[in-house]
């Protein structure tokens, strides 16, 4: 959800060099971003590096002669190894205690829990005119207006989508609906995968052709399979057995996305392809996926939003969403590419 912050920063300084600095799995969402330069891997453990971790990559920052660091992540980490790395202009949220860190801290905006998340971000690309110094902006207060999502399959993910669908069976146009049954947040953003197992009987049923990808990762593969082994043979586990790259490149062949709300929906949504998204405990208004192509499912309740990892008391979000009205969201989103 940051790439449209990102491509705001291009636009208004198109002779910047940009590097974008991130986990492993960075790589794959901005590798194909023509708004960036490069993209740096930070492999460290978190808050659970050392400090010496966290200087020696500062080190390397510093060694960069980066001008300004622009922070997405609230994280304490962040905002302490780009002042070890000295860059001289830091810009972020003053949030985690890290306000000493930035040079410019801004307060999160009043309406953060009534936007989208993606206005969260493109919030600080407006101040970064704050550094009267830096002479290469164009900005024309243009960039609200490019509140897209990009996203290009990695090279990783056009070459493991042949490979992954030959192992199956298959070929790049065959009729593929994806389910991504989880979530990293925590089990009160998931639909239950019994339903998730009857949704796809139900799928394969209208539709004899139809195959069931169901994304996940390797500790899910027993999840994966539940759902898998009543849909029989139009099923197809992938859990653990696909890269972010490769999942990427399946993502983008798929007829259909259903998923709750997670990093793959976001991926779907900016690769255009049809989603069916089920919303539990968070809140589409801000999380939702920011396309226009797709249908969500959430039941308003007194304690919703509640944003809590687990439900506290009966999961009735999630509970009430029944088989057969997500099964219509999916009919109505296969009948528009009819």
């Amino acid at each position: 959800m940051t790439t449209p912050a990102v491509m705001a920063v291009r636009k208004n300084y198109p002779h910047a060099h940009i590097s974008v600095l991130g986990r492993q799995w960075v790589k794959s969402v901005f590798s194909g971003n023509p708004s960036v330069n490069e993209v740096i891997t930070y492999s460290s453990k978190g808050r659970n590096s050392s400090i010496l971790e966290k200087i020696t990559f500062a080190r390397y920052l510093k060694y960069k002669k980066f001008d300004l660091a622009i922070l997405f992540p609230n994280s304490f980490e962040s905002a302490m190894i780009t002042w070890l790395a000295r860059i001289p202009r830091r810009l972020g949220y003053a949030t985690e205690a890290r306000r000493l860190f930035l040079t410019v801290p801004l307060s999160v905006p009043e309406d953060r829990r009534t936007r989208h998340e993606i206005f969260y971000y493109l919030n600080l690309i407006n101040h970064i005119d704050y550094f009267h110094s830096n002479t290469h902006s164009t900005n024309e207060g243009g960039h609200k207006e490019m509140a897209e999502l990009f996203l290009k399959v990695p090279a990783q993910g056009d070459s493991g989508v042949q490979r992954i669908l030959g192992q199956i069976g298959l070929d790049q146009k065959a009729f593929l609906i994806g389910f991504n049954p989880g979530a990293a947040y925590g089990p009160a953003k998931c639909w239950p995968v019994k339903r998730f197992a009857y949704l796809g009987k139900a799928l394969v049923q209208h539709f004899k052709d139809c195959h069931i990808l169901v994304f996940g990762t390797s500790k899910e593969k027993s999840a994966v399979e539940d759902i898998c082994g009543p849909i029989g043979k139009m099923g197809h586990n992938l859990a653990g057995k696909t890269s972010l790259a490769e999942a990427i490149g399946l993502i983008s062949k798929l007829d259909l996305l259903v998923t709750n709300d997670s990093g793959l929906m976001h991926v779907g949504a900016a690769l255009g392809v049809p989603l069916v998204a089920i919303f539990g405990s968070t809140n589409p208004v801000t999380t939702g996926p920011w396309s226009n192509n797709n249908i969500i499912i959430r039941h308003e309740l007194p304690c919703s939003p509640c944003l809590k990892r687990s439900c506290p008391t009966d999961f009735r979000c999630m509970l009430g969403i029944e088989v057969e009205e997500v099964l219509q969201a999916c009919l109505q989103q296969l009948n528009r590419k009819d």
